[in-house]
This record gives structure tokens, sequence and C-alpha cells, in this order.
């Protein structure tokens, strides 16, 4: 009989082999720390590839895989769970772009597969009521490309990327206002970083500043994709994978409380079960519509049931882990700094685009068969 996490554990060993054990064998402590090595394994252990197809040097997971390795990853290392996913959802608008418009395909394979480059995403912020699909970067036109002003902040992996994926508004470009994106060389001049997350939960996932000023980028690594307002089927079919993804990630914070309650002989049975069932359902729920995007022929179209299971994940998280909490005790939260981290990390789903009300918006949209948006 598979003990919990032990189905979520070997799809992770299955593909990324050899980093369960490290991130397991280091402990929190370790790995929650700036300067962690948790991303230098992910990195080693092929992660950068995980979704790139295996026909273009990737490792070909399904999304129902990893909705099973983010959440193992998250019950082991909260910061690497964030931002790994932050670079799936870079991978994932590549792919959605690409299928628009061809150009960036030798990216994927050559690039961010076989040399195992991490990709930073330069498209939403955190921000309560911004938009997440209005571009926040601005371009010139000129010879031979663009020059990319603006910031990213929060920007996970704002250290460790070697690419960062931006969309971008060129307002006065030859066609008239256009907008775009680009996929710009980390070391390129022009781009700086800057201190920004001020607080030690999920402090590894290297949630900085990354402030581009004129920054070139040639036109090869630029795509134009219609005036202001359109197209944006793409960029909701990244943002199915994303809330999948990114509630997976925290899903796998909350397990990791649960495991520590399973562990504990203080604690009652009674109060484990009624955290299991939040949060094994929740489980089902994003793997229920990870299999459903699959299966379908535009990912875009499942944006409202992607949706509707992240906010429930989000929402059972916080009743599950007040609960296992509750049952691990005070003697537990004083003796354990593990207990007190994953309580507080998980929390920060909340943060996560789009708030709350632009979802319940999005759903009613997809109730009443119109089109679902991320506005």
């Amino acid at each position: 009989m598979a003990r919990f996490l032990e189905e979520e554990r070997e799809t992770l060993e299955a593909f990324l082999p050899g980093l369960d054990a490290k991130l397991a064998a280091a402990g929190l402590r370790e790995l929650e720390r700036p300067g962690s090595p948790e991303i230098g394994w992910f990195r080693e252990a092929g992660g950068p590839g995980l979704f790139v197809a295996d026909d273009t040097s990737g490792l070909g997971a399904t999304l129902p895989e990893g909705v099973r390795i983010q959440r193992a990853i998250g019950s082991r290392a909260p910061s690497l769970a964030v931002a790994s996913t932050m670079h799936h959802f870079s991978v994932a608008s590549l792919i959605e772009w690409g299928e628009q418009a061809a150009g960036l395909e030798w990216l994927l394979s050559e690039g961010i597969a076989r040399q195992r480059l991490l990709v930073a995403s330069g498209v939403a912020e955190s921000v309560p009521g911004s938009d997440a699909v209005t571009p926040k970067m601005t371009g010139v036109e000129t010879d031979g490309g663009l020059l990319i002003s603006g910031s990213k902040k929060p920007c996970s992996l704002s250290r460790s990327m070697d690419l960062m994926f931006a969309s971008v508004q060129v307002p006065d470009g030859r066609a008239g206002p256009q907008w775009a994106i680009a996929v710009i060389a980390a070391d390129s001049p022009g781009i700086a970083r800057n201190p920004f997350w001020g607080t030690n939960i999920l402090a590894a996932a290297e949630s900085d500043e990354v402030v581009l000023t004129d920054v070139f980028v040639p036109a090869r690594l630029v795509s134009y994709v219609g005036a202001p307002g359109e197209s944006t089927a793409p960029v909701r079919g990244a943002f199915v994978w994303f809330e999948l993804l990114i509630a997976a990630a925290y899903l796998g914070m909350a397990s990791g409380l649960l495991e520590r309650a399973l562990d504990s002989s203080r604690v009652d049975p009674g109060a484990i079960a009624e955290i299991a069932i939040e949060l094994e359902g929740g489980g089902a729920a994003l793997l229920g519509v990870a299999e459903r995007v699959a299966s379908a022929d535009d990912s875009a179209g499942v944006l409202g049931p992607a949706l509707a299971a992240r906010y429930l994940v989000q929402d059972l998280i916080a009743r599950s882990t007040a609960r296992a909490l509750e049952a691990l005790g005070g003697r537990e939260f004083i003796a354990s700094e593990s207990v007190g981290y994953l309580y507080a990390a998980k929390r920060c789903l909340a943060f996560h685009p789009p708030s709350r009300p632009v979802a319940r918006e999005a759903l009613v949209a997809h109730l009443r068969g119109t089109q679902v948006d991320v506005r």
C-alpha cells in the first residue's frame, strides 16, 4: 500500500533522479535560505526541460505528472517549488506563443532542455488589482530589434536565470501600437538586479527586482502578437499551467505539515483524517483539471476550471493547515522550526495572480459560456 506522497515522490524521482533525496537530506533550514543550493540541484537534475517535448531534447512530462512533481517538491523545498513554477510558466508561455508564431522552437529544444537554461517570467506581477495580461515593459523599435525598458518585481530566479520571457508594449511601432513577446538573455547590457524580497519566507526563490534599461533584444527573439488587447489566448493557455502548478506547489507545503502529523504518535487520528480529506481532495481536483488540459485541443478553454481548482486549493489549505498546527500542538511548533515555516509559507499562494475578484469574474464568464480572461 502506498504511503502518503509516495506516488508524487516516485514521479519526481522518475523525471528528476536524485533530486528528492538531496532535498530530504538537506532539510528546510539549509534549503530555505538565500544562496540555497536547491535551484542548482534542480538544474543539474534536468528540471529546466521537464515540460519540453522529448523529441526536442526535453523530458516530456505531462501536466498531471507536473502537478504531482510540484506537490512533491513543495513538501520538501517551498522556495524551489515556487521558483521552478515560474520557470515552467515561462516555458508554457513559449510553447503557447510558438504555436501561434514560429521562430522560438530552437530555444525550447536546444536552449532550455539541452543546455538546462532557467527562464524567469517578466509577464505578471503579484500586485493587488494588477492586470495580469497587459505588459509591464515597453519597447522601442530600433535597427535589428527592440530596446526594452521596465522592471519586474518580484522576479523569481532573478539571480539564477539564464533567460527572461517578457511581454512588451510597443506603443509607437511601425505598424502602430503593438504587443510583443521577447526572450531576453540574462547577461544583456542594461539589466540590473535590486534587493526586493525582505522576508525570510521563500527567500531561496530569489524573488528580487530585475530592472531593464534600453536592453537590446534581436528581432529573431521578438514576436509581435497584435494590437493591445488582441491575441490573449496564448496567455490564457499558459495561465492554466501556472494556476495548476502553483497550487500544487503550495499544496505540497501543506502536505508537508500533514506528513509531520502522520509521523507523530501524539496526534489524534481523527484530526489527521480531516486534514487528509481536504488535502487529498484538493490534489484530486488539480489532477482532474490537468487531465482535461492534457486532452483538450485548446488549453485556454480550461482556464475557468483551473481557476476554480486553484482557489479551492487555496481555501482548503488555509483550513487544513490551521487544523494541522492545532493537532501538532504548541510543543511541536516550538521545537520544530519547519512546522512554523511551512505554516507561514503556504499563505503566499494568495499573493499570486490573478486576484480573487478577477478569478471570480473569469469563472462566471466560463459558466456563462463567454470568453474567460485573466485581466
